[in-house]
C-alpha cells in the first residue's frame, strides 16, 4: 500500500511537471508573439515628426459675383439712385490676422453701412500690393475673403463701395475704407557642425538653429548631406534641431539645413530658409584650420585662416572659399595663415577655409581639415 502511495506521489510530481512546462512553453510563446508587435512599433518613433495638418481657408462670404450681375445695371434707375441720394456711405475693412506664417490664412472682412443688394453699388476687396481685386460682393453689408501667400512678404489691402470694378480705383466710387496690411513673416536658419574635422569613424554634431519656433507654423527645420542628397532629420517644433554623423572613410562632405515642407526628398519643397553650409572632414592626418574675421571698415572686413601646421614643407595649400558662391577667394602655400579682404552687403554671404591640395573646386581635392563658417553682412543705416 505504501509502495503504491509513493508511485502515485512520483506520477502527480511529474505530471505537475508538464503541466509547469506547458505552462512555461505557452508563456514564451506568448512573449514571442509579441515582438513583431514590438518591431513594427519602432517606426513610431519616426512619425513624431509626422506632417502637421495643412491650413485650410475660412469660409467666405456667399455673396461674391465674378462678373457684373444684370439685374444690378437694370436697378440703376432715377428713382433706386435718388432713394439712395441721401444716404452716405461708409466701408471698413478688418484683418482677422495680420501677422502669421506662409501658407497660413488671414480673413479680409469689408463692411458696409447699408445693403448694397439693391443698390447699383457692389462692395469689394483690392489687394495694393498685387494690383488685382480679390472679392467683389454684389449684396448685404459684409464681404469676405481667405487669403493666404506661399512665401513671407506684405501686401496692402483697402475696400471700397462703388459701381462694379474693373479698375482701380473703380468708377462711380461711394466709399473707401483705410489700408490695412497683413506681413506673412520670414524665418531665417544656420547650421553648425562640431567638431569640423574628427578621425575616421568619429562623429560630429549637426546643430540647425531657426529665427523662430517651428511649431505653430506648417514648417520644419531639415538637416541634409547635401554631398549624397540624404535627408537626416526633421524637427517640427522648437528653434533648434540637432542630428549626429559619421563616416567610416577619408572624406569632406557638406551638409545644409532648410526650414521648409515636411519630406525627405533633397531639396525639400516650400522652401522657407536656406542654412549656411557646413563642411565635415573625416581624416586621420593630423591638420586642423579655423577661420576668422576682423573688422576693417563699415563695408569691409578681413578673414584670416589658421592652420596648425606650417603648409610650406607640405603639398598641400591653405584656401579661403566663398561658401555662398563657391568662388575660391585666398590661397596660400607656405605658413601658417592666409588673409583675405572682402566687402560686405546686406545679404548674408558664408566664408570657409580649408587645407588641401591647389584646388578651386568647393570643397576642393585631398582636403586634409576644413574650417567653421564665418558669415558676413553689412550693418543696415537708418537714416
Amino acid at each position: 500500500m505504501t509502495h503504491f502511495t509513493i508511485r502515485q506521489c512520483i506520477e502527480r510530481v511529474q505530471r505537475h511537471q508538464k503541466t509547469a512546462l506547458v505552462m512555461l512553453a505557452a508563456a514564451l510563446m506568448s512573449v514571442f508573439s509579441l515582438l513583431p508587435v514590438v518591431a513594427s512599433a519602432a517606426p513610431a518613433l519616426a512619425t513624431e515628426q509626422a506632417p502637421k495638418a495643412a491650413p485650410v481657408a475660412p469660409k467666405d462670404s456667399d455673396n461674391g459675383v465674378t462678373a457684373p450681375i444684370p439685374s444690378k445695371t437694370e436697378k440703376q434707375s432715377s428713382s433706386i439712385q435718388s432713394d439712395n441720394a441721401l444716404l452716405a456711405w461708409s466701408v471698413g475693412l478688418s484683418a482677422s490676422s495680420t501677422n502669421l506664417w506662409p501658407k497660413q490664412y488671414s480673413t479680409l472682412t469689408a463692411t458696409a453701412n447699408a445693403d448694397v443688394g439693391p443698390t447699383p453699388y457692389y462692395i469689394s476687396i483690392y489687394d495694393a500690393s498685387a494690383g488685382s481685386y480679390v472679392k467683389i460682393c454684389g449684396g448685404g453689408t459684409v464681404c469676405s475673403i481667405s487669403i493666404t501667400q506661399a512665401n513671407a512678404t506684405t501686401h496692402s489691402y483697402r475696400a471700397y463701395i462703388s459701381a462694379y470694378p474693373t479698375t482701380n480705383p473703380p468708377a462711380n466710387q461711394q466709399a473707401v475704407s483705410g489700408t490695412v496690411s497683413v506681413t506673412w513673416r520670414s524665418v531665417s536658419v544656420s547650421l553648425q557642425a562640431a567638431p569640423t574635422t574628427l578621425a575616421v569613424n568619429g562623429t560630429t554634431t549637426l546643430t540647425a538653429t531657426a529665427s523662430a519656433d517651428v511649431g505653430p507654423s506648417p514648417f520644419y527645420i531639415q538637416i541634409y548631406n547635401a554631398t549624397t542628397g540624404t535627408f537626416l532629420k526633421t524637427c517640427g517644433f522648437g528653434t533648434t534641431c540637432a542630428v549626429t554623423a559619421t563616416k567610416n572613410f577619408a572624406t569632406t562632405q557638406r551638409f545644409v539645413a532648410y526650414v521648409s515642407d515636411y519630406g525627405t526628398a533633397y531639396p525639400p519643397t516650400g522652401i522657407q530658409a536656406t542654412s549656411n553650409p557646413s563642411f565635415v572632414t573625416w581624416t586621420n592626418g593630423l591638420y586642423r584650420v579655423s577661420l576668422a574675421s576682423s573688422y576693417v571698415s563699415l563695408f569691409q572686413r578681413n578673414l584670416t585662416a589658421t592652420s596648425n601646421i606650417n603648409v610650406g614643407p607640405t603639398p598641400y595649400y591653405i584656401e579661403i572659399f566663398n561658401a555662398s558662391t563657391g568662388a575660391r577667394i585666398a590661397v596660400c602655400g607656405s605658413g601658417t595663415t592666409c588673409s583675405v579682404t572682402v566687402n560686405t552687403t546686406l545679404s548674408k554671404t558664408h566664408y570657409v577655409a580649408f587645407v588641401s591640395s591647389y584646388d578651386t573646386a568647393l570643397p576642393p581635392l585631398n582636403t586634409q581639415t576644413s574650417s567653421n563658417v564665418v558669415t558676413l553682412s553689412s550693418p543696415i543705416l537708418i537714416p
